[in-house]
């Protein structure tokens, strides 16, 4: 698992974003791999420097989908906003009415938004802005689509969980990519962890445990019989579905590394 993880293409290294990943190279369940340089997922891009925009341009970058709310725009606002070198979207993951809900909804640790009462919830209230995300992402035909909430962790997680899911990637794999984070967001200045988080174990163990995306996915496969019945539910169309798994799982000319 940890050479899969750690895999030297895995993290893209800019100096002002700490979380920026490649989720290319996971296997699938039927024998199949995730392809290289199709997806990014990763933390806020508002303070990024003109040699840290290059990286991800010159990386294929054609699409940024910022999964932000509209206060979170305003006060960080994002790089690539105006660009006429990419497309950029906005596609909140979470709107204003679904966040007054889920904020008057009692929660166990609203810090963390354990699996318990919050990523399950979110995959339930907001299904409508997760369809037009995955819309936005299949839309996508030529070169790298990124797509980034603050930290990289939770809205971008669950995306994650569900294009990996779509592909067909184990559910032990999804969720140790979605506890990566931890290794990377230990150092982010843009939110630090709490004084008596000191090494990345911490911090998967305060804010990313493993559990939090297995449970997560261990309720769609309950209430919807799996990813690709809940994004079919939640309205991605067949067509829709297949261009995804088309962007996931073609093989690139070199289908192990990226070139």
């Amino acid at each position: 698992m940890e050479e899969l993880l750690l895999h030297a293409n895995r993290h893209i290294k800019v100096k002002h974003a700490f979380n920026i990943r490649d989720i290319g190279g996971y296997p699938t369940v039927d024998g199949q791999t995730t392809q290289w340089k199709r997806f990014l997922r990763s933390d806020g891009l508002h303070a990024l420097h003109d040699a840290d925009k290059q990286v991800l341009l010159d990386y294929g970058v054609s699409l940024v989908v910022d999964l932000r709310l509209p206060k979170e725009l305003e006060s960080a606002p994002n790089v690539f906003r105006d660009s006429d070198q990419v497309q950029y979207c906005h596609r909140s993951f979470i709107d204003e009415e679904v966040l007054k809900t889920l904020e008057d909804k009692p929660v166990q640790n609203r810090a963390h938004m354990r699996a318990d009462k919050g990523y399950r919830t979110w995959l339930e209230y907001c299904q409508p802005s997760v369809r037009d995300i995955l819309v936005s992402i299949a839309e996508n035909d030529e070169g790298v689509a990124l797509y980034h909430c603050s930290g990289g962790k939770d809205r971008t997680g669950l995306v994650t969980a569900l294009l990996l899911g779509m592909a067909g990637v184990a559910h032990e794999i999804i969720a140790a990519d979605y506890a990566l984070t931890a290794r990377y967001n230990i150092n982010s200045t843009f939110k630090g962890p709490e004084g008596d988080i000191k090494t990345w174990q911490d911090y998967e163990a305060a804010y990313c445990p493993p559990a939090v995306m297995r449970e997560s996915l261990e309720h769609l496969n309950r209430v919807y019989g799996g990813v690709l019945d809940y994004v079919k539910h939640i309205g991605v169309t067949e067509d829709q579905v297949e261009r995804l798994r088309r962007l996931l799982l073609t093989p690139t000319e070199d289908d192990t590394l990226p070139s």
